[in-house]
């Protein structure tokens, strides 16, 4: 055999290099088993991404809950990031609705609208029944650690100390920032999905109860103002109000003076159920109930309005009490 120069060498061992452009037909896929990645999971996952994006408004409710929740009662509890896209922190998911929907009120308290008086029920409003799914699997998973975690006799073990997790979740400050029910009594929240009802169909279309948001939103700087067993009339209701801004030297109306005390329509149907039960006459009276809304210039003029006026004797002549008993007026915040 003849020998090889370097050159010859180097000439046979020579590789050609690949153009940078011929790169874009590899598979942009990792090749962790040698397979390409299946097509039809890759359209799966981006039909599952573009239903969180779709507009296809979902509710839940919450029953036999506390009446003084709070919106933010169900901010800080809310799933974090690692669960839908675009959730990036604690209360993001309902951030997230506002911005999706425009809705002015995500979370508000469920109304007897026979009195506009808050009943112990939440609804909340998510885009679409992806978010609504996720949160409630989410709100059942807490309810249930609250349970397993919280003590409820002398024998019971210890609560967790700080910086205990079980299953991704810090328990400790779980138990401390769960409140949307006890852990002694079973969570009801429900799912409700389109078509809805004609009330809830009402809700979603004006963003709430349009007795707060129409003609503009009045929710968290107005109060549900009545007195319990006197019918006033508004100008009388108003003209209580004007002399008691008087006495502490700020008016509680808006400052442009423009009406702020509105009577408030309330509804004249009884539900069905009233006929079937012995307080059909109680039921019946609501119709004479007179309510009134009382429009404030921020949340915190509406809730020194509620610390001054609630539970707070109304101003009556001698000859309107009769029993001898004065007429007590009842604020509530509205939000």
């Amino acid at each position: 055999a003849q020998p090889t120069t370097n050159g010859q060498r180097d000439e046979e061992l020579h590789v050609p290099r690949l153009p940078l452009s011929d790169i874009d037909h590899l598979d942009p896929y990792p090749r962790s088993s040698g397979r390409r990645r299946d097509p039809s999971k890759k359209r799966a996952e981006d039909s599952a991404q573009g239903a969180t994006k779709q507009w296809n408004p979902a509710v839940l409710l919450l029953n036999r809950a506390s009446k003084s929740l709070v919106d933010a009662d169900f901010r800080r509890i809310a799933p974090k990031g690692r669960h839908i896209d675009q959730w990036t922190g604690p209360g993001d998911i309902l951030k997230e609705s506002v911005k999706l929907t425009h809705l002015a009120i995500p979370v508000f308290p469920g109304r007897d609208l026979s009195t506009f008086q808050q009943t112990n029920s939440y609804f909340l409003l998510f885009p679409n029944p992806a978010y609504a799914r996720t949160y409630q699997n989410y709100i059942t998973k807490l309810h249930r650690m609250s349970q397993d975690h919280t003590p409820t006799s002398l024998h019971s073990p210890l609560p967790p100390p700080p910086g205990t997790v079980v299953e991704g979740e810090d328990v400790h400050t779980l138990l401390q920032d769960y409140a949307l029910c006890p852990p002694s009594q079973r969570i009801n929240i429900v799912s409700m999905f389109s078509p809805f009802g004609a009330t809830l169909h009402r809700l979603i279309e004006y963003h709430g109860y349009p007795q707060l948001t129409e003609p503009i939103d009045n929710t968290g700087r107005a109060v549900l103002f009545w007195v319990e067993g006197h019918y006033p009339t508004t100008n009388a209701v108003r003209a209580v109000i004007d002399e008691d801004g008087r006495e502490r030297g700020l008016q509680w109306g808006p400052r442009d003076g423009s009406r702020y005390v509105e009577k408030l329509e309330l509804t004249s149907e009884l539900p069905e159920e009233a006929e079937q039960r012995e307080d059909f006459e109680r039921v019946a009276q609501r119709r004479w109930d007179r309510r009134w809304i009382v429009r404030l210039s921020d949340e915190n003029e509406a809730r020194r309005f509620v610390r001054t006026w609630h539970r707070r004797p109304f101003p009556l002549a001698s000859d309107h009490v009769k029993d001898g008993n004065p007429r007590i007026v009842n604020a509530e915040f509205l939000w």
